[in-house]
This record gives structure tokens, C-alpha cells and sequence, in this order.
């Protein structure tokens, strides 16, 4: 059923199955109430459901069926474990360690993602401009039954849900259209509140998924529904990255995908790890050419996506690649030392920190035995005083870490012409 909110938003509540329990020696109606019922005295509803003469008196093997709302649970706790931009759980700031729990609001801002992990390492993904409600995140005393709910209010999640071996524990996302139910799976649900469109894709397993406007459907892996589609659809393939190993050197990220049949959008985003958990930048874009803003230099992962005609994210292509700045401003000023001329050689070293530099300064054609040969150099400038007339070439070698490994690249030459008469 759907449950409306204060703020007027309707959050489907699924039906939870009534508990099944087999009788054991020394049970009675009055102990299983006191130590699992979280009020004693509804011992009479069960009594009344299952025609219990005496509550005393239980035949060892009867089944008892008990309404799950009687049980008492505990709370069950998760972690932020990668956050980043303007996160908001529970009306805090996020942080990498913070404790999520039932009935908190998680809102992601734009550009901003989180991740949180749950005790038995399931995984649950934020987008940036969502809104997710924890609307459960118990585990029953009676059974140790786990109950996992979360209500997408706005934008989506996606999950990686360690398989379970009890089959009375569960792991849902809802929205106001539809419902989604796994058991170990890696799936997507996004929620349109705009369009009041609910979808859901599945990449690895089988998701139950339920809609008002239609009957349960089940999704296996490769396939997708909405809450406006009958049946599932299959899922668009992996686009093609174009050249996705090479290293991203220019001033921005730059990503080109080979245009795909059926594609409306497409989805890339940008993580620092291969599983996708800690999500630093992500565009959706109608055309397969997307860039993004500068990162730092070091080794980070790509994945994109394309976005049929139903709104439906197909498969993901996902590669490695090297940020690595290059290209450096050099020029050179042209002044006085006294009675002499100086020439003052200048390199943009950008945000390279940490970096050692080598200068080199040679005759044109003789770039093999250069007059100037300066290395580990902190600096980003050289003053050479008093050159000959002639012709000049210098260049710049730029050494620093990256990964763990110390990496050097020389610039292009640069050129200068010494007149007589200057």
C-alpha cells in the first residue's frame, strides 16, 4: 500500500508476509510473548489467528503463524563510506564513518555522491540530486530475520546485495510508483518525481518488481521495466569508449563513445575506484561527447551507460585511465642585470607540487651538447645572463611521483634568436 508522508509525498509500504513458527518443546503463547512480542499481551491476536484453546498448552510441531508487526526488532546500523560534495543524512553533513539508520533522510546535492555499506557488506550508491528515506533497517529478535527499505522520494540508487541465505530476509527499494524486492543482486531504481516515472534496471541476478498500473513483474539480468511498461525490456548494450586507456592530459577530462542504435542519452561518470564507490563526478549528455572539470593527477576509473527511449540505463562499460596534466606554459622575459642583458626562462608548473625540474639551453642543431644543463631544480624560472648572437632551443623536464613511481617528461623545445643590436 501507499503510505502518504506529512510533506504530502506517497512512499509505497510492501505488504510484509506474516512470521511461521514451529512449536518447540517448553514453548507457550505466554514465553514467546514476553521474550519476541513487543507488547506482552498480544498473545491474544495470535492466540485468536491460529484457534489456540490454551495458551499454556502448544503441540510441539504445530505451525503458529504470527503477524510480523508484533515482533520486537533491533535497529541495524550502516556506514557512509565514501562521500563527496553536498551530502545531507539525517540533516547533518555526511562523513566517511557516520552511522545511518532507520527513518533517516539521505539527500545528495548536485555533484555530490555517497555510498553507504551495511554489516554484511551490501552496498547502496547515491547519485547526485537525490532523495532517499532509510524507511527500514531492522533485524527481528523473534528470527534474526533482517528487513532492508529504502524509499527513493527523488533521483535513484543502485545496489550490490550480498546474496542471503535466509529466505525471510529481504532488501527493497520502493518509490511511489513501483517496488523493487532481490536477494542478492546488482540492480538500479531511479524515480522521475516530475514525470512520476519509476524504472529499474538489473545487471546481475533477478529483481521482483511491482507497480501499481500492472502486475509483478520479474527482471533478470540484462533487463529492465518502468512503472508505465507491462513487461521487461531488454537492456541497450554497453556503448564503445573511444581510445578509454589513453591518458587524459589536456586541461579538462574529455570521454568519446561511439554512437549506439537506440540511444537517447548518455551517462559517464568518473570514480577513484573500480567498483564505483567512491563517485567523484558524473554528466548525462544526448550527445557521446562529454567532458568534465580538471582532477589531480593519478589513476581513476570511467563507466558509461546509454539511455534508451524508456528512460531505461543500459549496461556499463567501464575502463581505467591516467589523469595526467601536461603540456607547460614556457616563455621567456627579456630585461637588465646591471650592464648586462638577462633572459629570464619561465615554466607553468600548474598544480604539480612537489615537482623537480631540469633546464637545458643548447645552440640550434647542437640541442645534444647544451651550454646550460640545471637539474633538481625546485623552482619554475632560470636567469641566463649575456647570450652570444645566435639561435637558441631549451626545453624543461618535469620529474615527479605518481603511483608510487617516480615519472619524467621533457617539454617540447622552445626557441630563441639573440640579435647583435638589442
Amino acid at each position: 500500500m501507499a503510505v502518504a508522508r506529512p510533506d504530502g509525498t506517497a512512499v509505497v509500504e510492501p505488504a510484509r508476509p506474516d512470521v511461521r513458527y514451529v512449536v518447540r518443546p517448553g514453548d507457550n503463547l505466554f514465553r514467546l510473548a514476553a521474550n519476541y512480542f513487543i507488547r506482552t499481551e498480544d498473545y491474544r491476536i495470535v492466540q485468536r489467528l491460529n484457534r489456540v484453546a490454551d495458551p499454556l498448552r502448544l503441540p510441539v510441531g504445530m505451525v503458529l503463524v504470527i503477524p510480523r508487526a508484533l515482533l520486537r526488532h533491533e535497529p541495524v546500523r550502516g556506514t557512509v563510506h565514501s562521500v563527496r560534495g553536498a551530502v545531507r543524512i539525517g540533516g547533518k553533513p555526511a562523513a566517511v564513518g557516520m552511522t545511518v539508520g532507520e527513518g533517516m533522510l539521505i539527500e545528495t546535492g548536485q555533484k555530490s555522491f555517497v555510498t553507504l555499506a551495511l554489516p554484511d557488506a551490501t552496498t547502496i550508491a547515491l547519485p547526485s540530486q537525490s532523495t532517499v528515506r532509510v524507511q527500514r533497517l531492522r533485524r527481528l529478535v523473534f528470527d534474526s530475520h533482517v528487513e532492508r527499505l529504502f524509499g527513493i522520494e527523488r533521483g535513484g540508487a543502485s545496489a550490490t546485495v550480498t546474496p542471503m541465505t535466509d529466505p525471510q530476509s529481504d532488501f527493497r527499494f520502493s518509490t511511489p510508483r513501483a517496488i523493487t524486492s532481490v536477494r542478492g543482486t546488482k540492480f538500479r531504481m531511479a524515480y522521475d518525481a516530475d514525470a512520476g516515472l519509476a524504472t529499474s534496471e538489473v545487471l546481475e541476478g533477478k529483481v521482483g518488481f511491482d507497480a501499481e498500473a500492472h502486475e509483478t513483474q520479474t527482471l533478470p539480468a540484462g533487463f529492465g521495466t518502468t512503472s508505465e511498461l507491462s513487461e521487461p525490456v531488454a537492456l541497450l548494450p554497453a556503448p564503445e569508449l573511444l581510445e578509454p586507456d589513453a591518458a587524459q592530459t589536456g586541461e579538462g577530462l574529455h570521454f568519446i563513445l561511439k554512437p549506439l542504435p537506440g540511444a537517447t542519452a548518455y551517462h559517464v561518470q568518473i570514480a577513484a575506484d573500480a567498483r564505483f564507490l567512491e563517485v567523484l563526478d558524473e554528466a548525462t549528455s544526448k550527445s557521446p561527447e562529454l567532458r568534465f572539470a580538471s582532477l589531480p593527477d593519478g589513476a581513476y576509473f570511467v563507466r558509461a551507460t546509454a539511455i534508451d527511449r524508456n528512460e531505461l540505463e543500459g549496461a556499463p562499460a567501464t575502463s581505467s585511465f591516467q589523469r595526467r596534466l601536461e603540456g607547460l606554459r614556457m616563455g621567456i622575459e627579456m630585461g637588465w642585470a646591471g650592464p648586462y642583458r638577462q633572459y629570464l626562462f619561465w615554466w607553468n608548473a600548474r598544480d604539480w607540487s612537489g615537482a623537480r625540474f631540469r633546464f637545458q639551453l643548447a645552440k640550434a642543431g647542437k640541442e645534444a651538447r647544451p651550454l646550460v644543463d640545471l637539474p633538481e631544480l625546485s623552482n619554475t624560472s632560470q636567469p641566463v645572463i649575456d647570450l652570444p648572437r645566435g639561435r637558441y632551443r631549451w626545453r624543461v623536464q618535469t620529474s615527479r611521483l605518481v603511483d608510487g613511481k617516480v615519472s619524467t617528461e621533457w617539454s617540447d623545445y622552445g626557441e630563441l634568436r639573440v640579435e647583435g643590436n638589442w
